[in-house]
């Protein structure tokens, strides 16, 4: 009602409903419309009983062409996911494929909404072809907010079948493969930021207490680190024993637990400093792993950079 200005009974008489993806015709001038709209995708009301049901269009709509199938790529209503539906057609005739991605990895391999890895919020995007090879465009959500964004890019896959399988978000997408364990990194690119409890926020600032990316004069940096706060990067490409150093500030004191996401492969101590400081672990690892930073201690800490030497 507030979104469209409409009174409940206005939206009830309206025959199929006011939320939808909708086509019409333009004339040569690109500026007239020149037909009435065309539904061709359900909104959340009208998709009950339908294969758009819990998937069904909300906004940030785009169409690709790719070989003879027109692929419709939305933000759905759960508002964390990029979805796709094709057709033969660009008017009339899509079928609802699945999710491309989800700023949460919410539903990646059977993942439930609340096992989400980040504060998940809107998500809007499309897919494009660069150099030989398919990316899915998105965003996630910085400052415990729905309103600053963070952009990131993903491979995609289109298999035969014409689907497109869900991906995971990463902090390598553009990279071509696995980030080098080598030199230095802003914290921020990190794609997993959990206290095992985030929120799913709707056009707001968030007033829980979590972690989440922010910035000031001179950094962007990963706050409100605390007791069970994980931070993960997918993927680095290892060889072997290495020196991790992470720089980090804040009042308390506690560890860093090293791990992959098959072992721990090390710890480090972090104490009370007001100015960035850099602590250190030696760490053992090969080929491409995830590597998560799991804080176990007491206080509150933020995180800056990661550097390998």
């Amino acid at each position: 009602m507030k979104l469209f200005n409409k009174s409940r009974e206005e939206i009830y008489n309206e025959p199929e409903g006011i939320m939808g993806a909708n086509t019409v015709v333009l004339a040569d001038d690109m500026l007239t419309v020149i037909t009435e709209p065309k539904r061709i995708i359900p909104g959340q009301f009208d998709a009950f009983g339908t294969e758009f049901e819990g998937h069904a269009f909300y906004e940030a709509s785009s169409i690709r062409k790719i070989d003879d199938t027109y692929y419709f790529i939305y933000s759905s209503e759960k508002s964390n996911e990029l979805c796709y539906a094709t057709s033969k057609y660009p008017d009339k005739d899509f079928k609802y494929r699945g999710t491309i991605i989800s700023n949460g990895d919410i539903g990646y391999k059977g993942r439930k909404a609340e096992d989400r890895l980040n504060m998940t919020a809107n998500n809007h995007g499309s897919i494009e072809y660069i150099n030989g090879q398919w990316y899915v465009f998105y965003h996630r959500h910085t400052h415990s907010s729905t309103f600053s964004r963070q952009a990131c890019a993903e491979p995609v896959t289109i298999l035969s079948d014409g689907t497109i399988p869900q991906v995971e978000i990463t902090s390598s997408g553009l990279n071509n493969g696995p980030l080098l364990a080598k030199g230095e990194y802003s914290a921020v690119i990190a794609c997993n930021i959990t206290n095992d409890h985030m929120p799913h926020a709707r056009n707001q600032m968030v007033d829980e207490d979590i972690p989440f990316i922010t910035h000031d004069d001179s950094n962007r940096f990963i706050t409100g680190i605390q007791e069970g706060t994980l931070i993960g990067y997918k993927y680095f490409q290892f060889d072997g024993k290495i020196q991790l150093k992470v720089t980090t500030r804040g009042r308390g004191e506690g560890r860093f637990i090293v791990s992959t996401e098959a072992d721990t492969i090390g710890e480090i101590g972090i104490e009370s400093t007001e100015n960035w400081t850099e602590n250190l672990v030696e760490i053992n690892a090969k080929g491409t792993q995830d590597l998560y930073l799991t804080f176990e201690g007491n206080g509150r800490f933020e995180l800056l950079n990661i550097k390998f030497e």
